[in-house]
This record gives structure tokens, sequence and C-alpha cells, in this order.
């Protein structure tokens, strides 16, 4: 099983202050208002840009705004800017299964508290930022020793991990298609002639024609 995850979560009741917040972060960013669509379904194309181009909001979970994206990046300028603005906890979730690369950051209002890398790019487990609470030992640690062991971080750490904050990373985006609040910087139009222009030649290949 192929397993994707491309998920922001903030820490907020305030839908239509994030949407905003998202729209105006993607006008900065190309120039260009976006479209807003309401009561859509959740499917779009992942993991396609590096900057993102689309963003799909709900309220997955009780008390937090989920935000699905199609980056392939971790976006940390983002979750921080989200973090500070909203004064809150932001978490950013990206994980693909088929390349055993995961990525995890928690921001609380704008300071990193905590980020865990595996995969392409990093020997072992990269990470930053004291364990939280809950978690017994240093991710990737064997109790006691403080060495890392041959475990991998994937999705099912991730997953479980999540959970603490009442977060389900699993859980399917589907099951609340037709009510995503989606964001989208659409593609723009192929240049096209002006029709003026197609008549001006037409007339001058006519003309060209008459006198031969």
């Amino acid at each position: 099983m192929s397993v994707n995850i491309f998920q922001l979560h903030i820490k907020s009741v305030e839908i239509d202050e994030v949407k905003a917040f998202l729209v105006n972060w993607l006008e900065d960013k190309y120039g260009i208002i976006p479209a807003v669509h309401s009561k859509q379904n959740s499917s779009f194309s992942f993991f396609h840009n590096e900057i993102p181009t689309h963003f799909s909001l709900c309220e997955m979970h009780d008390g937090w705004v989920t935000v699905l994206h199609d980056s392939y990046e971790q976006l940390e300028e983002l979750t921080s800017r989200l973090s500070s603005f909203f004064h809150t906890m932001v978490i950013h979730a990206l994980a693909q299964s088929t390349v055993d690369t995961y990525h995890l950051t928690i921001f609380q209002e704008g300071n990193l508290l905590r980020r865990i890398n595996v995969g392409e790019g990093y020997a072992g487990i990269d990470q930053y930022g004291e364990p939280l609470s809950f978690e017994k030992i240093m991710v990737g640690s064997e109790a006691g020793t403080g060495e890392d062991d041959s475990r991998i971080f994937d999705y099912n750490d991730m997953y479980a991990y999540c959970l603490h904050f009442n977060i389900d990373l699993l859980t399917d985006p589907a099951e609340k298609d037709g009510s995503w609040e989606v964001i989208e910087v659409q593609a723009d139009p192929a240049p096209t002639e002006s029709p003026h222009i197609f008549s001006f030649l037409n007339k001058i290949f006519s003309r060209g024609k008459k006198g031969k």
C-alpha cells in the first residue's frame, strides 16, 4: 500500500481566517489573486510543485483546520508564518512511503519546537528540538543509551506521533468530500492571436491572390 501525506494542521477553528491568510500568501507568491471554490472534493495532484499552487481546507479533526497542498517541499516558512500569525501550534506532515521519505515539523507561535526528517538526503533520522512530553525516549534512540538504532521512522510512527494531538494522519480526506474550501492559482491560458490580426492578414493574402 502506498501512503502519501501532504497536510498542514493549524490549531484553530477559524477556517475563514486561515483561508484569507492562504489567499494572501498565494497572491504574494504569484502576483495574481487565486480562485476560491467552496463545497469541493479533496482530490488533486499532490507532490506537484515546489511552491504550492493549490490548498484545500477543512475541519477534519476537532479544534484543527487541516490544509492539503500540492507541494513536495517542507514549507517551513509557510508553517512558521501560519503559527506566528495565529499565535498557535501548526504541524506539517509530509510522507511518501514509496521512497521512504518522511518529514514532520511542529511550530508554536512561530517557533520551531520539533523537526524529524527521514529519507533521501539524510543519514538515518535527522531531528531538531527536545522530545515532547509524550515522548518517552528520543525518536530513533534506544532507551538508556541515547544511541541511534536501526529502526526507521516511517508513516506508522508519524501517525502514532500525531495521535497525541488528536490528529489522525491516515483519515481519508475523501470522507469530507463536498466540504472542502479550495484555493488555487489557475494556470495562465495559452496566448492567442488577436482576431484583428487574423482579419488583417487575411486581407493581405486576399489582395495578393487577386493581384496574380
